[in-house]
């Protein structure tokens, strides 16, 4: 029998710890954000541009995006608004910038992620062992955010929150687990990644290098068309344990 490998690291998918699937969410969360850009992105002295149109235009965006090989959330929120404005043909009071640090956190008031508790109990643990525990989400929100965040409202601490749209690319390209592994100061064989998709976070993961451990838990709040089943049968081919629990025993085993 072939020695157990241990980790000295733990990386944890983001939308695993926070859970995402909530009835509206999405449509909720864009309404916040046109308004919030309709707002923001006004040439002062001009009225609020209206949903519709501020939808339009991010819709185009978007699409420019998608043709160019990128996704929006491997954009920085700063760049993002900037070039709705330039579709827009707007000068807005405020500088790029600080509208893109607003515009990162829209929604985490009014609709804020549910904290999943598995994963507090999980984090506890790892600290109580001197373990550095990350977060590593594709997302369009920057890491000062989510610190924000989680400092304010739960009990959930990540030394790094490595994000899609700070690095630029999103799981399961190579660079942002190397990403990740550059922020622990560490080679991504002695890191553990946990997550629920099979596709993003576990084949992710191990191209990359580093440990994987799928997480089923959440499956059964995936919404309409997503299909993880196919997840288990590849990752007991590639000998990747699934747990149902963040909090299960065997994540701890995992590492030192």
């Amino acid at each position: 029998m072939s020695p157990v490998r241990r980790f000295r690291a733990v990386s944890l998918d983001l939308w695993s710890t926070c859970l995402q699937e909530r009835p509206g969410l999405d449509d909720r969360l864009l309404a916040a954000r046109l308004d919030f850009l309709g707002e923001g992105l006004r040439t002062p002295g001009d009225g609020r541009i209206d949903r519709e149109r501020m939808e339009q235009v991010m819709r185009s965006v978007h699409g420019q995006l998608r043709a160019q090989g990128k996704d929006p959330i491997e954009v920085d929120p700063a760049a993002l608004v900037e070039r709705y404005a330039e579709v827009l043909r707007t000068r807005p009071a405020r500088a790029f910038e600080e509208l893109g640090h607003d515009y990162s956190a829209v929604g985490f008031t009014d609709d804020p992620p549910e904290v999943n508790p598995e994963a507090e109990t999980l984090i506890a643990a790892l600290e109580a062992r001197q373990v550095p525990v990350i977060a590593l989400t594709n997302t369009a929100r920057r890491e000062e955010s989510w610190q924000e965040y989680f400092r304010a409202r739960t009990n959930l601490r990540f030394q790094h929150v490595v994000t899609s749209c700070e690095v630029g690319c999103m799981k399961p390209h190579p660079l942002i687990f190397a990403e990740a592994a550059k922020r622990l100061h560490l080679e991504p064989g002695a890191i553990l990644h946990v997550g629920d998709r099979w596709d993003l976070d576990g084949r992710g993961a191990i191209d990359a290098g580093f440990g994987a451990v799928l997480y089923t838990g959440l499956w059964d709040s995936y919404p309409p068309g997503v299909d993880p089943g196919p997840g288990r049968e590849a990752a007991a081919r590639a000998g990747v344990p699934c747990v149902p629990r963040l909090d299960s025993p065997l994540l701890l085993d995992l590492v030192t």
